[in-house]
Formats: structure tokens, C-alpha cells, sequence
């Protein structure tokens, strides 16, 4: 089975605005890609964040860009952290579960 290793980055602008989304194997290849397109200035972020073409990123945040209207973007939680939340939810429902059981017991 092939695994592909690349990853999206987010490309951003001196300016601060969002100019592409590429595939990159990593951080480093990601930034100097940006650079040598976009400028010295330019950076690249890795897609974690719901953005296009368009939208921005300033001091640390992105926002998506609808006219004239700037909203933080959504986040986009990876893999480990989903399985992460995954296992807290699954730890505090078998917790609340005992405590049903237990409780029934008792009466």
C-alpha cells in the first residue's frame, strides 16, 4: 500500500494574504517554496486552519475573508487530536456509566 507523506501548507504573502495551498513533504520545503514565489517575507503554515485563496493571516491568526467581513477561521484538528478528545469523551462516559450503575445498585 503507497502512503503519500506530503502535507497542504498554506502559503501567505508579505502581505498577509493567503495566495496558494500546495503540497509539500515538509515545513522547511513549504517555506522556501513561499519565498521563492511570493517573497523573502513570505511564509507557509501548515493546513490546519479552513482557509482559501484570499483569505488572510495576521498576527498569528488566519481569517476568512467575505467582502468587506473578517472571521477567525475555523481550526482543523488533526488526526492525534481527535483521537485524543476521542479517548476523553470515551474516559467520561464510562465514568458517568459506573456512576449509573453503581447508583442503580444502591436503591
Amino acid at each position: 500500500m503507497k502512503r503519500e507523506l506530503a502535507k497542504p501548507y498554506i502559503m501567505v504573502d508579505p502581505d498577509g494574504v493567503v495566495q496558494n495551498i500546495a503540497m509539500c513533504d515538509n515545513y522547511e520545503e513549504a517555506n522556501r517554496v513561499a519565498r521563492a514565489v511570493y517573497g523573502d517575507s513570505a511564509v507557509a503554515d501548515e493546513y490546519k486552519w479552513l482557509v482559501g485563496i484570499g483569505d488572510r493571516y495576521r498576527d498569528g491568526i488566519f481569517y476568512k475573508v467575505d467582502g468587506d467581513v473578517e472571521e477567525p477561521a475555523e481550526y482543523i484538528p488533526t488526526e492525534a487530536e481527535q483521537i485524543a478528545q476521542l479517548a476523553q469523551t470515551n474516559d467520561e462516559l464510562t465514568i458517568a456509566m459506573a456512576d449509573m450503575i453503581g447508583g442503580a445498585e444502591i436503591a
